[in-house]
């Protein structure tokens, strides 16, 4: 039985990383239903427990001796998705991911990027580390064009594939509206005569000075009968600046959802909006793929590429928001509608392909590690 080892940010409720994670392990195991697959996570418990139906293995991602027998056992090792190699949010997160490529070469062991997102790499030390080990894997695919760019200006001599994020691996027809129409529920929210759900999907930045223009223009959408929700994709980390959010609103009548959803409720819950406005890339992305009409806060170059990659242009910066604007674009988003899913539609299936095809190559560098892959059904 071939065994494959899964290192990214998993397991610290990040609403985005669980579902590639989710995806990762759907379209694996679709393609080869016997693979054994463990997991690197922060924890091991709700990880095992989360995805029980899969037949996965988990290993603490901090504890050494957990890491390095996973490593040693496997026929191959698979780093990311997301945004592994960044050192924005952290100078020191890419050194923990590099260190576990790095043990898994000592071994011998073959490595696969998967559909990651490069940079941004800033710190001169970074780049120097992520040139020289990056250059030892012996397959590499990022999920955007601009990816495969920063990987060659970091000096990465191997083909660089593009695929697309490991997410877009799912299905409209998949999703299923009605958990997400119960969790509403729970929380008192559904439509009245006439009225809309705009799921806002927001996160930590810098002193969180967006928060002003953005809830100016939430307050003009309400008074165009539209409902407010707030969606937490990294929880609790996310609710702080929704509850900052609502004390700033009009008679404070945003509703705020204070769980930790797993990856299925969370599409749900997105599939029941009208509309969704999203500084995190995984709600914009859940948004694409359960058809529901967008509008980006850009606090990283990582979303533009993606609403770029989806050819939707509803896209505005969180460094010079301007409520006016935003409401102009969350109109427009809202009355063309049916284009932009018409949009959306024709170019889902070509991202749904490429996500599939990250699997396939994964899969077929069991049987040949330098080999491109086109193995299994999607």
């Amino acid at each position: 039985m071939a065994k494959i080892v899964l290192s990214g940010y998993f397991g610290f409720n990040n609403a985005g990383d669980e579902a590639i994670l989710y995806a990762m392990l759907k379209t694996l195991k679709k393609i080869e239903p016997e693979l054994e697959i463990t997991v690197l996570t922060h924890d091991p418990e709700k990880t095992l427990k989360q995805y029980a139906g899969m037949g996965i293995k988990v290993a603490n991602r901090w504890k050494i001796f957990e890491v390095i027998p996973a490593l040693f056992r496997c026929d191959l090792l698979l780093s990311g998705g997301g945004s592994l190699f960044q050192d924005v949010s952290s100078s020191n997160s890419p050194l923990y991911y590099l260190g576990i490529i790095f043990l898994a070469r000592l071994f011998d062991k073959p490595v696969m990027l998967y559909a990651q997102g490069i940079g941004p790499l800033k710190k001169k030390r970074n780049r120097r580390l992520a040139s020289w080990i990056l250059n030892m894997v012996n397959k590499i695919t990022v999920r955007d064009q601009e990816s495969k760019e920063d990987l060659i200006e970091l000096g990465i001599q191997q083909e660089i594939i593009v695929t697309a994020d490991a997410v877009l691996a799912l299905q409209k027809q998949e999703i299923e509206e009605k958990p997400g129409q119960e969790i509403l529920k729970r929380y008192e929210i559904k439509r009245e005569e006439g009225e809309k759900l705009l799921g806002v999907y927001l996160r930590p930045w810098e002193k969180n000075e967006y928060l002003l223009p953005l809830v100016e223009a939430l307050n003009a959408m309400m008074e165009k009968n539209w409902k407010i929700v707030f969606v937490p994709m990294h929880f609790p980390g996310d609710i702080p600046v929704a509850k900052e959010a609502v004390h700033l609103l009009n008679n404070h009548q945003g509703v705020i959802l204070r769980e930790t959803y797993s990856p299925e409720e969370m599409i749900s819950i997105t599939k029941n909006f009208d509309l969704v406005v999203g500084m995190r890339l995984h709600s914009l992305i859940m948004a694409v793929v359960a058809g529901v009409p967008m509008v980006g806060l850009s606090y990283d170059p990582k979303v533009d590429r993606f609403l770029r990659q989806a050819g939707q242009v509803a896209l505005l910066s969180v460094n010079n928001l301007n409520a006016q604007n935003l409401v102009e674009m969350l109109t427009w988003a809202d009355s063309q509608r049916e284009e932009i899913i018409k949009e959306l539609d024709l170019r889902i299936p070509s991202m749904y392909q490429k996500a599939w095809q990250t699997a396939r190559i994964a899969v077929s560098m069991l049987e040949n590690p330098d080999s491109g892959g086109e193995k299994g059904e999607s």
